[in-house]
């Protein structure tokens, strides 16, 4: 089982870096500015640094690639996480409905079992399409409640 874990998570891992490569290609002054973001969440249960990449872009949505390094802890397990995502943005202007849809693995600190989870995401997305500052704010599984800032480059 623990083979199967790290398998799942190196495959994640290679597909976030296939869709970064692929996302090199230039973009018109139309589209999205700032392609890349580093984003702090606070969840019910968990806090978390993340890495979004831009990876596709439509004129009424954009689609991202996330890749994050946190702490988690409830009732079962405490430890550290990594997680990756598939983020949906909806909208142009600067309010945003937001989903995601991505793994997250648990390390669990005592060592006695580690958790590979799905992670599920819907709430609110504030960035202005010229400006660097990212809010958001929603609810996620298995974090509950998720509160964070970011800044795109």
């Amino acid at each position: 089982m623990t083979h199967l874990k790290h398998k799942i998570l190196i495959t994640g891992l290679v597909c976030f870096s296939a869709f970064n490569l692929l996302a090199q290609e230039k973009t018109s002054p139309a589209e999205l500015t700032y392609r890349n973001s580093f984003n702090a969440y606070v969840g019910l249960i968990e806090l978390n640094i993340n890495y979004e990449r831009n990876i596709m872009q439509r004129p009424h949505s954009y689609s991202n690639i996330r890749a994050g390094y946190g702490y988690w802890t409830n009732l079962q397990l405490e430890g550290k996480c990594i997680e990756t995502a598939f983020v949906h943005v909806l909208g142009r202007k600067s309010s945003h409905p937001e989903f995601n849809l991505g793994i997250k693995y648990i390390i669990d600190k005592a060592g006695k079992e580690n958790a590979l989870v799905p992670l599920l995401y819907t709430g609110y997305r504030y960035e202005a399409p010229e400006g660097r500052f990212v809010f958001r704010m929603g609810l996620a599984f298995p974090s509950i409640f998720n509160l964070g800032i970011g800044y795109k480059f």
